[in-house]
């Protein structure tokens, strides 16, 4: 697959296509199922809608199988958490009116934003690198392993060192359910921190999930 992948910059009539990736693999690499897709796909919004020209597309015969967003500042990725806990939190007054599935999925969002303010999980304790771009990239199954998200990267690096940028972070979860340690060491990101969430805890009450933020120098 590699030799025939294209990687280019994202449009807007691919949106469609990066909702879809993510709605398959947003339930720690499984579809989530939900009556109202759209929703699922709210915690991308600010890249496609703040800093469209920054996200890029990798397309293997005419299909869109994988994407990566980014943004290039601090600020910028600091905008993107409080529109999208804002988002989370406008949701307590449409609970009532939700499908069944809806409802369990924003209550359990509604639920780990809190314990994530309040500390009781560990997201108020991940640190990350300052003046610094950030990204989130997100692969179909069947472009897994294959160099896809590794094609991925090298755009966006080039594209960041353009701007100026010596260094990029992501924020990844580690768990044995959806095992992505080895494609960040491959790239040669390193661990900058590593905390407990509760971020899946409605889905998974038993498994130990770590949120692991990785980084490397350009």
């Amino acid at each position: 697959m590699e030799e025939g992948v294209i990687i280019r910059k994202y449009h807007t009539t691919d949106r469609v296509a990066i909702e879809d990736i993510q709605l398959k693999t947003f339930l720690i690499g499984k579809p989530l199922v939900l009556s109202n897709k759209k929703w699922v796909t709210e915690d991308i919004l600010y890249y496609l809608e703040k800093e469209p020209q920054r996200c890029f597309v990798a397309e293997y015969n005419g299909k869109i199988v994988g994407y990566l967003l980014g943004c290039l500042s601090d600020a910028n990725h600091e905008a993107k958490i409080f529109s999208y806990i804002g988002r989370i939190y406008g949701k307590i007054f449409l609970l009532s009116f939700m499908h069944k599935s809806d409802r369990k999925f924003w209550r359990n969002m509604i639920g780990f934003m809190t314990d994530a303010l309040f500390g009781r999980s560990g997201e108020k304790n991940l640190a990350s690198p300052k003046n610094a771009g950030h990204i989130h990239i997100n692969l179909l199954h069947e472009a897994r392993g294959k160099g896809v998200g590794s094609k991925l990267l090298e755009r966006f690096f080039a594209y960041a060192k353009s701007n100026c940028v010596k260094t990029i972070h992501a924020d990844s979860f580690q768990t044995r359910l959806n095992p992505n340690t080895t494609f960040w060491i491959k790239n040669v990101f390193k661990e900058y921190s590593k905390v407990k969430t509760l971020f899946w805890k409605a889905y998974y009450p038993k498994e130990d999930i770590k949120l692991v933020c990785y980084y490397r120098k350009l």
